[in-house]
């Protein structure tokens, strides 16, 4: 039986729930018969739990019974309750089925219960007021033994309605409201516009079709305010939203920030670019690569001639090298690629300009360019020092390579001696200079090959070579990018075959 029962008081222990019942106004002077007494009469009341009641047993029981009705369907925020004197009446599936749309689209929570006299409740404000109390709904505000008579008994975001089906088919039914605390009306006079909805069908005995206009005047008469916990996912989740989009804009501007920094930066690395080329244009432009006079047998004349022709073929200007001109070129246009070429071309003729200076002054009198002359004998001097040290290793000694390293340093340091004293002689002229060179290039070449060997036979033998050592003996095999301190290096780029263009 889908009911609660109260009965009457017939124990003095059963005062404090009476006192319960006076607060609420109820003035039924009903208590709860606690299971345990009506079990052990011997036991003493004062132990006796208030709550929960006992369902009556028999026909005798229910008199002076007060009969709560339960919730039989329930629809989001809508809540039916119906006695079982009442079912008969109501159709409970056809109310859930109007009422369902209009439930949905409203914020409060309905609790509506039907009852149908004779019972022992004195109208519809006494079941409402017994379903608040004994019902099993969530309807009750939690403070209601403190404020609920100075601020209602209903909780908040809650509707409570009862209805009372008179016995007698065509006499009045009752309509009790009592709002939430923070429901208010949607308009004046609203509470009493609920209470004459559904009255033409009561009239003409439709409980369900009136029940049903009573259940919609009320989602439309009164409104309560967003679930406080929905309101605040909502507005967490907008919270979040917000500091998303501001990461969001944070970051994209961030971005934006560093892509113009990045734009500009090319730039002025394209200008500083575009001078440098310019400056090595304007120097090849006017500076031919001279005659050394050498047979065209001579590595020297071979490195000359390519030098020529690699001079004569250079444009000169940076953007025009990448197609456009340089009034077109604007900062946030210059992309990476481009930027890549320019620093390719800027190699290319630095390069070229330094090759070219070099053959200026080895086929100058060698008193003009003794810096150019003096750096070829210093680094020659220095791969020989590095060859002895080599040769002291623990191990060395025994290679295969050690005699021919033995025999270089003897033979390079005399000869080095004399071609030197050649050149310091004031007799020596811009046509011995081009066959010194030659011949220091032969020289070079024989170190470098002695230099290979040792540090490839070294590797096979697991011969442990000093870092400083190691590195200096490796950068004399270095080719493709020439060292600054290296003239011959520097020339023997542009040799044929060397991989220039």
């Amino acid at each position: 039986m889908n009911r609660t029962c109260c009965t009457d008081l017939k124990y003095p222990g059963k005062l404090l729930l009476a006192g319960l019942f006076a607060a609420l106004g109820l003035g039924l002077g009903l208590g709860v018969v606690p299971a345990q007494a009506a079990a052990d009469p011997t036991q003493p009341e004062a132990t006796a739990p208030v709550y929960p009641s006992a369902t009556p047993d028999d026909d005798s029981a229910d008199e002076g019974t007060v009969l709560i009705p339960s919730v039989t369907s329930q629809e989001g925020n809508f809540y039916l309750a119906v006695t079982d004197a009442a079912l008969d009446e109501v159709d409970s599936e056809r109310i859930m089925d109007q009422v369902r749309q209009a439930v949905g689209e409203q914020d409060a929570k309905i609790l509506l219960g039907v009852d149908q006299e004779p019972n022992n409740l004195k109208g519809a404000g006494q079941l409402v007021r017994g379903m608040l109390m004994f019902g099993d709904s969530d309807a009750l505000s939690d403070d209601w033994l403190e404020n609920g008579k100075t601020l209602g008994y209903v909780g908040e975001g809650w509707i409570a309605i009862g209805v009372m089906l008179p016995e007698k088919a065509g006499d009045p039914v009752e309509i009790a409201v009592d709002p939430g605390r923070d429901v208010r009306e949607t308009a004046p006079g609203s509470q009493q516009r609920i209470l004459e909805a559904g009255q033409g069908e009561f009239a003409a005995g439709d409980y369900t079709a009136g029940i049903t206009a009573v259940a919609l005047a009320t989602t439309q008469q009164l409104q309560a305010p967003p679930d406080r916990a929905l309101a605040k996912v909502i507005a967490v989740g907008a919270l979040a939203a917000a500091v998303a989009f501001l990461l969001a804009w944070a970051w994209r501007a961030k971005r934006r920030k560093a892509r113009q920094a990045a734009a500009a930066d090319r730039n002025k690395q394209a200008e500083l670019l575009e001078s440098r080329i310019q400056r090595a244009s304007i120097y090849l432009d006017r500076h031919p690569v001279p005659d050394p006079g050498l047979t065209r047998e001579s590595r020297l004349a071979q490195v000359m001639a390519e030098l020529e022709r690699q001079r004569a073929g250079s444009q000169p200007g940076a953007w025009r090298a990448l197609g456009m001109a340089p009034d077109s070129l604007q900062p946030q246009q210059v992309s990476e690629a481009q930027l890549a070429r320019l620093r390719d071309r800027e190699h290319e003729l630095s390069l070229l300009r330094g090759a070219v200076q070099l053959a200026h002054a080895f086929t100058a009198r060698p008193r003009d360019s003794r810096e150019s002359w003096n750096r070829i004998f210093e680094y020659h001097r220095a791969r020989l020092e590095d060859l002895a040290l080599f040769l002291d290793l623990p191990g060395a000694g025994q290679l295969a390579c050690a005699q021919a390293a033995r025999t270089v340093i003897i033979t390079h340091t005399d000869e080095l001696q004399l071609l030197h004293t050649r050149l310091s002689r004031r007799s020596s002229g811009a046509d011995t200079a081009p066959g010194i060179l030659d011949r220091l290039w032969e020289l070079r070449d024989e170190l470098d090959g002695v230099l290979h060997d040792a540090l490839a036979q070294a590797g096979q033998a697991r011969l442990k070579i000093p870092h400083g050592l190691g590195e200096s003996m490796e950068s004399a095999q270095r080719k493709t990018d020439p060292m600054e301190d290296d003239p011959i290096a520097v020339l023997r780029n542009f040799a044929p075959g060397s991989g220039t263009r």
